[in-house]
């Protein structure tokens, strides 16, 4: 019988389901490789990855590459995976997860554990920018239910408390995904937030429905 990885070449093949923070999971062969799909969205490895690498292969300095790393809403690690297997950046990588089950899956499925210099804090993204001292030259925002924005990362005070979470000249790379009305609004939101703390804001649009905000940390973050 051929392996489960060869047959996902002619349909997906679910592995394992179970019950996340905010609703049903499943990891998934697809193509060749394992996914971790919500009831409308991927969640990592599937078009996730391609969001992510396409925004680091566009967006990320080559010349000048960043010491430090947060990743909100590590998932189970896709775009860890691109930055160190596809950048070779070997800089510490802090992921924050609210799901205590993503960062198991991360682990038992996603073999987060052969990652280098990363460490995983569960905890709250919104949390975690208000207490968190330290700064960063790079920061991915990810944070979702499901197919929406988490609720609350569109506000100011969450950008506020990001931009001070930013090192000065760092580079912040938010996601979001516009596929109705009230994604399109929220997604505005978080634009024009950014703008207002970070300063010039760039746009990139990836896998048809996702959104990258590009901003830059002014000089201080005074």
């Amino acid at each position: 019988m051929l392996p489960l990885r060869l047959l996902s070449f002619l349909f997906p093949i679910r592995i394992w389901r179970g019950e996340g923070r905010w609703g049903p999971l499943e990891i998934r062969w697809e193509e060749g490789r394992l996914v971790l799909n919500g009831p409308r969205s991927n969640q990592s490895f599937g078009s996730l990855r391609q969001v992510w690498r396409g925004a680091l292969r566009d967006l990320l300095p080559r010349s000048d590459p960043p010491a430090s790393m947060l990743m909100l809403g590590f998932g189970t690690g896709s775009a860890a995976w691109v930055l160190r297997k596809e950048h070779g950046l070997g800089c510490p990588i802090l992921g924050v997860e609210a799901d205590p089950l993503m960062v198991e899956l991360a682990h038992a499925y996603f073999n987060a554990g052969n990652l280098p210099d990363l460490r995983i804090v569960e905890q709250d993204a919104l949390t975690f920018v208000a207490t968190e001292p330290a700064a960063f030259e790079l920061v991915l925002v990810d944070l979702f239910h499901d197919l929406d924005l988490a609720p609350g990362v569109e506000d100011a005070d969450f950008i506020r408390k990001l931009a001070a979470r930013t090192a000065p000249q760092g580079l912040l790379l938010f996601n979001t995904v516009v596929h109705d009305a009230e994604s399109r609004r929220r997604s505005e939101q978080v634009g024009a937030a950014l703008r207002h703390w970070f300063g010039p804001v760039a746009e990139h649009r990836y896998e048809g429905l996702n959104l990258v905000f590009e901003a830059r940390s002014p000089k201080s973050n005074d």
